[in-house]
């Protein structure tokens, strides 16, 4: 089977769905293969299945899916709903941001893929009074 040399795919160190250049396939580890993303140009180990892009396939049931809220932790493959914009989407990956909170990308049928803030933490609340 001819492959061919570039591929769209989501780059784990860039975040963004990007062109991938094929590398070369994994000794001994089968339906995985060395993509080196043309943006960053950092190599990685990704499943040769279908790209994320392509995960979202038929319609999701709004009604299966679970209520987004950012204080709640979510699993790859969750399906996840958004009242505030109406659409429902999958879980594609988790990261952590730059301050230390975590997030995951979610890949909306109508808003695409988006990255939202999960297991946020509430901050505690002062009343403005003092001790004396």
């Amino acid at each position: 089977m001819a492959r061919t040399k570039y591929s769209e795919r989501p780059c784990a160190y860039c975040n963004k769905s990007t062109r991938m250049e094929f590398v070369g396939e994994m000794e001994g580890i089968q339906n995985k293969a060395w993509f080196r993303c043309t943006r960053c140009h950092h190599t990685s180990l990704i499943d040769v299945g279908p790209p994320a892009a392509s995960l979202v396939h038929g319609k999701l049931d709004a009604t299966q899916a679970t209520l987004y809220q950012p204080g709640q932790s979510f699993k790859v493959g969750e399906a996840i709903f958004h009242t505030e914009w109406n659409d429902v989407g999958k879980v594609v990956s988790k990261m952590k941001t730059s301050d230390g909170s975590q997030a995951i990308i979610v890949s909306f049928e109508k808003q695409g893929q988006r990255r939202l803030i999960e297991n946020l933490k509430p901050e505690p609340s002062t009343n403005g009074t003092t001790a004396e």
